[in-house]
C-alpha cells in the first residue's frame, strides 16, 4: 500500500515532467519564431510583432510605438502613417492584441527585450536587476546586423568572414520578399550554398549573388584570414577571430563614416550545436562588452538556421569565395568559376592581398568589402 508521502513524490515527479515539457514547448516555439523572422520568412501577427521588436528597437520599449510601426508597415493600405480615424481603428490590428503577443515574445520567449527601466515599470524585471543603476540607451539608433560564418577548420588556412547590414527595418523583409519570388518564379527548391555548387545551378548561383547585392546596396562583406598552424583549440581560434572581426569591423564603420555610432550591435551566426554556439556568442559578447566603446549598444547574439534565410546564404557563398581561392589558387573547375565571380567580378577583391604566412589573430588583417562600381 502506497503512503501519502509517495503519492507527493509521485505527482512531484509528474509536475518535473510536466515543467521539462512546457520549457522545451516554449524553446521550440522560440526557434522557430526566431529562424522565420530573421529570415523574413513572416507568416501571421506574431511572426509579424517580433518582426517590428528586432528591426526597430524603440517598439519594445512602447506599446504605442510598436502598433504604429505595424500598422505603418504590415497594414499600409488601412494607414496612411499621419493620423488615425475612428473608422480606421475598427479595421486594424487592436493595439490589445499586439500588446498581449509583445508580451508573450518578451516574457514568455526572451526575445527582444525592452529597457531595464521599461521592464521595471512593466513589473518584470529580474530580482537582481532592481536594485542595479539603470541607464537607458537613446531612441532612434541605427543599427549594426552581422552574419558571420567561419570556413578552414581543418585546412590550412582559416577564415572568418562577415555580412554587415547597416539599413534596418522593413526594408530587410521587403528584401527578403523579393528573393524569395525570385527563387519560386525559377522553381529553386535549394539553399544556396558554397560547397554544394554544381555545373547544373552555376548559373543560379550567380544569378542569387547578383540579384543580393542589387537589393541590399548598403551592404559590406569583412573577412578576416589566419595560417592555420599551432592552435590547440580551433573553436577558441575561430571566437577569437571573430571577435577581432567584430571589434575591427566596428571601428572601421564609425572611422569610416559609413555607419558611425551610436549603434546598436546584432550578431547572427550559422547554427551549428546549440550549446557550443550559445558559449560561443556568450563568450563574443563578454568581449566586446570590456571594450566600453562608447555609443556601443549591445543587442541579441544568435545562431540561426540557413533554411529560408538568404543573408546567411550570401555570407556562406562569400566566406566560401575566399577559402576556394586561398587552397586552391589555380584552380579551374566549377567552384573555382563561381569564387571568381563573387570575389573579382562583383566585389572586386584581389586574393593575393591576404598574408598567408600570418598565424597570429591579433594581428590579422581585416578586409572591408562592398559591391564592385558597374
Amino acid at each position: 500500500m502506497e503512503s501519502i508521502e509517495d503519492d507527493y513524490i509521485e505527482q512531484d515527479k509528474k509536475n518535473d515532467e510536466q515543467d521539462i515539457l512546457k520549457i522545451e514547448k516554449i524553446e521550440s516555439e522560440k526557434r522557430e519564431l526566431l529562424n522565420r523572422v530573421v529570415s523574413g520568412n513572416i507568416q501571421n501577427i506574431k511572426d509579424r510583432v517580433a518582426f517590428i521588436l528586432n528591426k526597430i528597437p524603440d517598439t519594445r520599449n512602447s506599446d504605442i510605438e510598436l502598433a504604429w510601426q505595424y500598422w505603418k508597415n504590415f497594414e499600409s493600405e488601412k494607414f496612411n502613417g499621419v493620423f488615425i480615424t475612428r473608422e480606421q481603428l475598427n479595421v486594424l490590428a487592436r493595439l490589445s492584441s499586439l500588446c498581449r503577443v509583445r508580451a508573450k515574445i518578451q516574457n514568455e520567449y526572451k526575445l527582444f527585450q525592452a529597457d531595464e527601466a521599461v521592464k521595471q515599470f512593466r513589473g518584470v524585471l529580474e530580482k537582481d536587476k532592481k536594485q542595479e543603476a539603470i541607464e537607458d540607451k537613446p531612441s532612434g539608433l541605427g543599427t549594426y546586423t552581422v552574419y558571420v560564418d567561419e570556413t578552414g577548420k581543418t585546412q590550412d588556412f582559416l577564415s572568418v568572414g562577415s555580412l554587415w547590414v547597416l539599413e534596418g527595418g522593413y526594408s530587410s523583409y521587403l528584401v527578403s520578399e523579393g528573393l524569395r519570388k525570385w527563387k519560386n518564379d525559377r522553381k529553386i527548391n535549394f539553399e544556396f550554398h558554397f560547397s554544394n555548387l554544381n555545373k547544373l545551378y552555376y548559373e543560379y548561383y550567380k544569378e542569387f549573388f547578383t540579384e543580393f547585392l542589387s537589393k541590399n546596396p548598403s551592404i559590406g562583406f569583412k573577412i578576416m584570414v589566419v595560417n592555420n598552424k599551432g592552435f590547440s583549440d580551433i573553436n577558441i581560434a575561430i571566437t577569437d577571430l571573430t571577435y577581432h572581426l567584430l571589434y575591427r569591423g566596428i571601428i572601421d564603420e564609425n572611422n569610416t563614416g559609413r555607419a558611425s555610432l551610436p549603434r546598436v550591435l546584432q550578431v547572427l551566426v550559422d547554427e551549428e550545436e546549440a550549446g557550443s554556439d550559445k558559449i560561443k556568442l556568450e563568450n563574443l559578447k563578454e568581449r566586446i562588452t570590456r571594450q566600453n566603446i562608447s555609443g556601443l549598444y549591445l543587442d541579441e547574439f544568435f545562431s540561426v538556421s540557413s533554411h529560408n534565410n538568404f543573408f546567411i546564404q550570401a555570407v556562406d557563398l562569400f566566406t566560401g569565395a575566399i577559402n576556394r581561392k586561398l587552397h586552391f589558387p589555380s584552380g579551374t573547375n566549377i567552384k573555382d568559376a563561381l569564387a571568381d565571380f563573387i570575389l573579382f567580378e562583383c566585389l572586386d577583391f584581389d586574393i593575393n592581398s591576404i598574408d598567408k604566412n600570418n598565424n597570429d589573430i591579433d594581428q590579422a588583417k581585416i578586409f572591408n568589402l562592398t559591391m564592385k562600381d558597374k
